[in-house]
């Protein structure tokens, strides 16, 4: 005989798992999920042969925000270099390198499969937020 709690844990649970699933489809998992703002001290951003060095707060919770727009699924990744990329060094004295190329993520020397179009909408983050024009302009606070 299942009792009042067991009638209700069966169905949350297969809803819980449904839900799950069901995310994960339509989403993927997200490449950086544990990369905070308060633990970087710096970040260097390459895309191309451009690259720069954040140093400003500001700055910094930009780029630990952009980068974890990137998402993933399980298989094969095809490989290559990444077009653009962020490297975190951390207060504790660690990285975390992340990179993109077009259908590829990078994260600490590995390779994931890329969800849709995470790798361009990156890409144009990066591109849009630390090399644009007006920015080269108006120089970053804290870029070398």
């Amino acid at each position: 005989m299942l009792t009042k709690f067991t009638k209700f844990l069966i169905p949350v649970l297969l809803t819980s798992l449904i839900l799950l699933a069901f995310f994960y489809f339509a989403h993927g998992l997200p490449l950086v999920h544990e990369l905070k703002t308060e633990d970087v001290e710096t970040v260097q951003i390459t895309q191309g042969k451009e690259s720069l060095t954040l140093k400003n707060d500001k700055d910094i919770e930009k780029a630990v925000l952009v980068v974890k727009v990137l998402a993933f699924r399980f298989g094969k990744a095809n490989g290559g270099t990444p077009n653009a990329s962020c490297t975190f060094y951390l207060r504790e004295g660690s990285k975390i390198e992340i990179g993109a190329n077009k259908d590829t993520l990078f994260k600490n020397g590995k390779q994931y499969l890329a969800v849709k179009d995470s790798c361009s909408f990156f890409e144009n983050l990066i591109q849009g937020f630390f090399f644009s024009e007006p920015q080269k302009t108006q120089k970053l606070g804290n870029a070398t």
